[in-house]
């Protein structure tokens, strides 16, 4: 009767524990819900929202460029500042894989470093700071870059190629904004070209506390290239079609193979492409749990979900769903206030709100518009709103005292 009664209390304690640790996972999973739009005691900002700013790299440049975005952020309750470290295949902070940005070599370079001192800036006003780097677009500038180390110079192999057969970065100046284009773009074919551009990422989240990794550009430019060598090299040992021919002779593919097979092969060289984007996410990822798991990883895509994979070759629905990245900030620009909500409600349906911070236009757009649009699409419930950007904002007291009102609830 007593090893009875033992047994009984064993299994009653054990069921007993069973329920805490259930409901200790559902406390875990709504605290996020539940700490939305409750106030923080000490600074009376609502908490359980993100709230962003891009800082493009510019305010880098200046102990006191960054003195002022601090404050000013803090001061309207801002919680996040995706700070741009890398803008064209360069750094803003003594890096060990890519060479210093012309404008922070000939500014700052050697006299501190703009990211340290950020960082521990930031932190003290309890303000998270992610790293923004713009990954595939290199350069953008009418003349080469002057360091023989940048990959335009040391490696222009990697540059991503036209059907003619024309590397991005020779084209002309005026070519970029005659295509619609911001600039030359790295390839991702070349095994070395994304090797180099992972060992940059890596070694920035190793020597630096940022409290996540912001990837921009992270896609094509358009759908016109990349048919440089590697591409086209990789693609024919997988189809036996050399993807140019897809393009190019395209009526006697047809004629030889059925219009199907040619239909299913087009189809294979978008996945192809877009294979070489997602992995090099996923090879991020890993090696990112190896050296910062707790690292919060991101991306700025293109808002439209059909177009972001048909033209630029950006499944990032796909890279949220494999947990490749933690979330994404899709880029809803549009001046129209319908199409940006309407962007921001698909992309939460699509990949969860949880896991969609939404990008408004800011720079060009009346204040009372601005925040007309972060409240309507607070309700979706998404993890965050950022705005573009601090730079076209930073003299706009209006808009700095309309964000604070918002935060505060008011």
């Amino acid at each position: 009767m007593r090893f009875k009664n033992l047994l009984i209390l064993l299994v009653l304690a054990a069921l007993l524990c069973g329920q805490a640790a259930a409901a200790r996972k559902a406390t875990i999973r709504m605290r996020p819900a539940e700490g939305r739009g409750k106030v923080d005691e000490r600074s009376g900002f609502r908490r359980g929202t993100g709230r962003a700013l891009w800082v493009v790299r510019t305010s880098l440049l200046s102990r006191e460029s960054l003195d002022r975005l601090v404050e000013q952020a803090a001061g309207a309750g801002f919680n996040t500042l995706f700070v741009q470290v890398c803008g064209r295949g360069d750094a803003y902070f003594p890096s060990r894989v890519f060479p210093p940005a012309e404008d922070y070599a000939q500014r700052v370079a050697g006299a501190y470093d703009p990211l340290d001192y950020l960082l521990r800036k930031a932190h003290a006003r309890g303000i998270e700071v992610h790293a923004w780097v713009n990954t595939l677009l290199v350069w953008s500038a009418p003349q080469r870059p002057g360091s023989t180390a940048h990959v335009v110079n040391a490696h222009p192999e990697w540059i991503m190629v036209n059907a003619e057969g024309e590397r991005m970065s020779d084209y002309p100046f005026e070519r970029y904004a005659r295509l619609r284009i911001e600039g030359a773009f790295r390839s991702l074919a070349e095994p070395e070209s994304a090797r180099e551009l992972e060992k940059f990422l890596l070694d920035l989240v190793s020597r630096y506390p940022v409290d996540g990794l912001h990837l921009d550009y992270l896609r094509y430019p358009s759908d016109a290239v990349d048919y440089s060598p590697a591409a086209r090299r990789q693609f024919a040992a997988r189809s036996g079609v050399d993807p140019l021919a897809l393009l190019t002779q395209r009526e006697q593919l047809e004629q030889r193979l059925g219009q199907t097979a040619v239909d299913s092969l087009s189809r294979r060289w978008l996945e192809f492409k877009a294979g070489l984007v997602t992995g090099f996410v996923e090879s991020l990822r890993g090696h990112l749990r190896q050296v910062r798991p707790e690292l919060r990883l991101s991306a700025a895509v293109k808002p439209d979900i059909d177009s972001a994979y048909r033209t630029f070759a950006q499944d990032w629905p796909g890279w949220v769903r494999s947990g490749s990245v933690d979330f994404v900030v899709p880029m809803a620009y549009s001046k129209k206030p319908e199409q940006v909500y309407t962007q921001i409600e698909a992309a939460c349906r699509a990949v969860g709100r949880e896991h969609v911070w939404a990008g408004i236009r800011a720079w060009d757009v009346p204040v009372a518009s601005v925040l007309e649009r972060a409240r309507r699409i607070e309700p979706l419930g998404a993890g965050g709103i950022s705005f573009f950007s601090y730079n076209g904002m930073e003299n706009n007291a209006q808009f700095f005292r309309s964000v604070r009102s918002w935060a505060l609830g008011r």
